[in-house]
This record gives structure tokens, sequence and C-alpha cells, in this order.
């Protein structure tokens, strides 16, 4: 089973939530979050802090590479459903997404034909079947 460890980028500022009622955003770090971790670990809210999962994290299979970790590839995948449209999302946390790890999601999504919406120097594409390119994400 795969560990955070040290990895934080979730909570780095890259992703949208809010932590008792703190919200963080892109560009935005969580309230929470200190040069030591997460200062309320033990008592943080179940909604996004426990469940929250990247797509490295939760993949027991070992299908996603042990260097697509987010704070190795600088990019997060999570795994999307809105308006019953299921998609992969990536992306950047930290830096411009890396060539080795766009194609990689890319194939990845391709070979297991799933769905990609995906950032690159903060634009936002799409790759997948034609509900997918169609609808407002």
């Amino acid at each position: 089973m795969r560990k955070c460890g040290s990895c934080q980028k979730c909570c780095e500022g890259h992703l949208h939530g809010e932590a008792n009622g703190y919200t963080f955003w892109k560009s935005r770090k969580c309230h929470f979050l200190s040069t030591a971790g997460c200062s309320i670990y033990e008592t943080r809210p179940d909604v996004p802090c426990k469940s929250y999962k990247c797509m490295w994290l939760e993949d027991e299979e070992q299908k996603i590479p042990e260097w697509m970790k987010p704070d190795e590839a600088n990019a997060i995948l999570t795994w999307r459903n809105v308006e019953n449209v299921e998609f992969i999302e990536l992306i950047e946390a930290g830096e411009t997404m890396r060539a080795e790890v766009l194609s990689w999601a890319i194939q990845y999504a391709l070979n297991n034909d799933l769905n990609l919406h995906y950032q690159i120097n903060s634009g936002w594409n799409k790759i997948g079947d034609p509900d997918f390119l169609k609808a407002k994400i």
C-alpha cells in the first residue's frame, strides 16, 4: 500500500477545497500546512483531508509508476466525475508539466479508454470520447 510520506502537493495550493472553514485554491496553500507538515493532522477533517486520494496513492495494482508520485512528478492525477462524465484530471503542481509526465498520462488514458483533462502552462486540454469533449468541465 502506497503512502503519502513527505508528499504534500494536495495541500500546497494546487487543488481547491476547504478545511475547518479555511479555503485553499491554486496558489493558496492550506491554512494548516506548516513547514513540519499538517498542523492538525490528528484532527484533520474527513473532507477533503481524509477522503481525498490522488490516483498515485489509490493505485493498489501499481499501474502508475513510482516516479508519478505528485512530489516527484510535480503533477497530480485525480479521478473525477462531473455531470456523470468520468475522467482523469492531471494538473501541474509547482512547475510546468514535464513532457514525460504528460506523455505517460496520455498513453495511460489511451491504453485504458479513459478521458483525460490536463493542464499545460495553466491552460486546459482534453482528450477522450465525444461526450467528454463536449462536456463543460
